[in-house]
């Protein structure tokens, strides 16, 4: 019995080993590709849309609302016996346009992201920074 139960924790160690092994290459062959097929450029905000939804997690299972406008949210699960122990969540589009490196012409580009980039709101006409690829000119990523 002693046998199977180390065999048990044995089997459970190697399956984490394989897993973090896999994710620890996913995440250096992502940072590979940003760094060499990627360069960094100067974008424009040209739109910002900013929702947010309701998310509340039992166990394993998640419940989560409509989006809607985020000042709304925040009231509901404040004030509104049904959404209360509900987090809210954002979903924040940014569209902006950038200079590619591949044919110096302006191109556009879309990001949804779930928080603001470090903490801080963009608006339109707001400069920050994209990667752009260096082969293919309609091509960017990340914020």
């Amino acid at each position: 019995m002693i046998n199977s139960l180390m065999n048990y924790g044995a089997n459970r160690l190697m399956s984490f080993g394989i897993v973090a092994v896999g994710l620890g290459g996913f995440y250096a062959y992502d940072q590979y590709d940003k760094k060499t097929h990627y360069v960094p450029v100067q974008a424009r905000v040209s739109n910002v849309q900013e929702l947010c939804y309701m998310e509340k997690r039992s166990g394993r299972t998640t419940t989560t609302s409509d989006t809607l406008a985020c000042d709304v949210a925040q009231y509901a699960v404040k004030s509104h016996p049904k959404w209360q122990g509900f987090t809210v969540k954002s979903k924040i589009s940014v569209e902006y346009d950038y200079v590619s490196p591949v044919d110096n012409r302006t191109h556009s580009g879309k990001r949804m992201l779930s928080a603001w980039p470090d903490g801080k709101k963009l608006s339109r006409g707001e400069i920050f920074t994209i990667r752009a690829s260096k082969s293919i000119a309609d091509k960017s990523r990340e914020i």
